[in-house]
C-alpha cells in the first residue's frame, strides 16, 4: 500500500512539474530552429535587394574590421622607399614599374647599389612563384615580393607592388557576386585563397566603382585545374577585359593616391570629369584618358590623323571605320539626352585571337555612366557585339601598333532609353 501511495504521488509529481517543463522546453527548441530558419531566409532576401551603395559598403567593412582583430600587423609605407632587384631578374622590367608609380603618384623609390647601409624596404627576388603578401608586414626587415617566370614583367611586377601597399585583388571584393560568378568546382587546391572575399583592408577601395579592367582582377582561366573557366564577368562584354597586366588603370593609380597622398595638398580643388587632385601638382587635376584641362574640364585634343573626335547619335545608324596603326579616341554624344547604342560589325587586330586583349591592340568602349571605369576591350570578333550605354555619352579609344588592324562598327540613339545622368 505504501508502495502505491509513494508511485501515485511521483506521477502526480511529474504531471504537475516535470512535463510542463519538458513541454515548455520542446517548444523553446522549435521556436529557436524556426527563429534561426526566418533569420536565414531574411538573409538571403537581403542580400537579394541588395543595391550597390559606397556608403553601405564602407559600414559593412568597418563592422567586420571591429568583430574580428587583424592577427597579423600591418603597416603603412613611408615615402621614400628603398627597393632592390635580384640580378636574376628582369630590372628593366623592374624599373620601369617603378618610374611608372612615381610618375603617377606621390612615392618615390630610390635604388640603392647594394643591401649595406640602407633603411629597409622592398626586395625583388627570383622565385618559382609569383607572391607578394597584402599590405607591409614588416615594421623594419625588407619586404619579400617573389617574382617567377609568368609575372617577370612591367605589368606583372605593378600587380605584385600593389598588392605589398595593401591593394587587394578586384575579384575579392566584398561587392564581387553583384559582377562575376565563381566557379569553384574549377579553381586548383593551391589557387582557392587567391578567390575569397576578402572584408578587412585599410585601403577603402569600396569607394572605387567594381572595374573588370583593374590590373588586380584575375582572368577567367587564373587558377584553373582544368583548364575550365573559374569566373565569369556578369556584364559579358568584359570577357575578353578581365585579366589584363598591361598596364594600371586610372581607378589602380587613385587608390593608392588616395590612401598613400591625400594628405599632400593643403588646398583643395575642384576637378571635372572623374578627374581629382594632382599630389605630384596641387594645382592641377589627374584626368581620365580624353579629357584635358586644369581642371579636366574639356576634351583632350585629337591628332590629326585620327579624324574629328566628337561624334554624335542619331536615330539612324551612322557607320565609322578606324584603321591603321595609331592611338586616337572619339566622344559619341546623344544630342537628345538619348542611351546610344553601338554595334561592331567587323574588327581586325593584330594578334587576331587573344583570351585577354591587350591595350595596345584593341578598341575599349567606356560605355557605363562612370567614365573612371576601365571600359570594356575588344580585339577578334566572330558575330556583331550590340552594346548600349548607360548614358548619353560614350568613349572611344582605338589602339593599335599594326597598319593591318581596323574597325567597322555603327552607332545610333536607342530606340528606348533608361536614361542616367554622369
Amino acid at each position: 500500500m505504501t508502495y502505491l501511495k509513494k508511485l501515485f504521488l511521483y506521477s502526480v509529481f511529474y504531471i504537475l512539474y516535470i512535463f510542463p517543463h519538458i513541454i515548455n522546453s520542446t517548444n523553446f527548441s522549435s521556436n529557436e530552429e524556426y527563429i534561426k530558419k526566418r533569420n536565414v531566409k531574411r538573409s538571403i532576401e537581403e542580400i537579394n535587394n541588395f543595391r550597390y551603395d559606397n556608403e553601405k559598403m564602407d559600414e559593412i567593412s568597418t563592422n567586420n574590421r571591429k568583430k574580428r582583430d587583424m592577427k597579423i600587423p600591418q603597416y603603412k609605407w613611408k615615402s621614400p622607399i628603398f627597393y632592390y632587384a635580384d640580378y636574376r631578374l628582369n630590372f628593366k622590367a623592374v624599373k620601369q614599374a617603378i618610374s611608372i608609380l612615381e610618375e603617377f603618384t606621390c612615392l618615390k623609390f630610390p635604388s640603392p647599389k647594394n643591401l649595406f647601409n640602407v633603411l629597409p624596404g622592398i626586395r625583388f627576388v627570383r622565385s618559382r612563384k609569383c607572391f607578394a603578401s597584402l599590405g607591409k608586414n614588416v615594421e623594419k626587415g625588407w619586404y619579400i615580393i617573389y617574382v617567377g617566370k609568368e609575372c617577370d614583367n612591367t605589368g606583372g611586377i605593378l600587380r605584385l607592388i600593389l598588392r605589398s601597399f595593401g591593394i587587394i585583388y578586384e575579384h575579392c571584393r566584398m561587392d564581387r557576386n553583384y559582377f562575376i560568378s565563381i566557379n569553384e568546382e574549377n579553381i586548383a587546391e593551391s589557387s582557392k585563397e587567391d578567390f575569397k572575399i576578402f572584408k578587412e583592408t585599410d585601403i577603402k577601395q569600396t569607394f572605387l566603382p567594381y572595374e573588370y579592367g583593374s590590373l588586380m582582377h584575375y582572368g577567367m582561366y587564373t587558377g584553373s585545374k582544368n583548364k575550365m573557366k573559374t569566373l565569369t564577368p556578369k556584364d559579358i562584354h568584359y570577357k575578353h577585359t578581365v585579366g589584363q597586366q598591361d598596364f594600371l588603370t586610372f581607378n589602380n593609380v587613385k587608390a593608392l593616391n588616395m590612401h598613400y597622398c591625400s594628405k599632400i595638398c593643403k588646398k583643395s580643388i575642384r576637378c571635372y570629369n572623374f578627374g581629382y587632385q594632382n599630389p605630384n601638382n596641387c594645382d592641377k587635376c589627374i584626368c581620365i584618358e580624353g579629357f584635358d584641362g586644369t581642371y579636366c574640364e574639356g576634351y583632350a585634343r585629337s591628332l590629326p590623323w585620327c579624324g574629328p573626335k566628337e561624334l554624335y547619335a542619331k536615330d539612324r545608324p551612322i557607320y565609322f571605320r578606324i584603321q591603321g596603326k595609331k592611338k586616337c579616341f572619339y566622344h559619341i554624344t546623344s544630342p537628345k539626352n538619348r542611351q546610344i547604342e553601338i554595334v561592331i560589325l567587323k574588327m581586325r587586330m593584330e594578334p587576331t585571337y587573344t583570351i585577354t586583349c591587350s591595350i595596345h591592340r584593341s578598341l575599349e568602349i567606356k560605355f557605363w555612366l562612370d567614365k573612371s571605369v576601365a571600359g570594356a576591350r575588344f580585339c577578334f570578333q566572330k558575330h556583331s557585339n550590340i552594346i548600349k550605354s548607360q548614358s548619353n555619352h560614350v568613349i572611344l579609344h582605338y589602339r593599335s601598333n599594326d597598319h593591318r588592324s581596323y574597325v567597322l562598327l555603327y552607332f545610333k540613339e536607342a530606340s528606348q532609353t533608361n536614361i542616367r545622368k554622369e
